[in-house]
């Protein structure tokens, strides 16, 4: 009787470590672009201001080949006449972090853990740069 029973231990055992094996390769990791272009940096900037809530937002063109991560900072205040307003800005700047899970890139904001799919964006694990 107790050998049947170590023997089922010993396969629940053996079937956890798999199915922890296969979540940790499921699970989205840090990457960067490949091959950033027009089309891409389009999309990019899309799915930041969607996950941010603003109309439009403006990243770098190199944004996300080196770093997986990007701090995205509102624009500064101006007035009429496109001159900046003097004053001190509480707001605390955005953190947005391209992964890679599986075939698919996306992007997070990091405070809120909101993503966004991309579609035309190729991406690499950060460390196999």
């Amino acid at each position: 009787m107790l050998k049947p029973l170590i023997g089922l231990i010993g396969i629940g055992l053996i079937s956890g470590c798999v199915a922890t094996a296969s979540e940790v390769k499921s699970s989205p990791q840090a990457a960067t672009i490949m091959g950033p272009n027009a089309q891409t940096h389009a999309e990019l900037q899309q799915a930041i201001a969607s996950l941010l809530g603003v109309s439009r937002v403006v990243i770098s063109d190199n944004a996300f080949t080196q770093y997986s991560q990007e701090v995205i900072e509102r624009a500064p205040h101006k007035d009429t006449n496109g001159l900046l307003i003097m004053g001190r800005s509480t707001d605390i700047p955005d953190a947005i972090q391209l992964l890679k899970q599986g075939d698919t890139c996306l992007l997070r904001h990091v405070q809120s853990g909101n993503t966004a799919n991309l579609s035309q964006v190729r991406c690499q694990l950060e460390d196999a740069q």
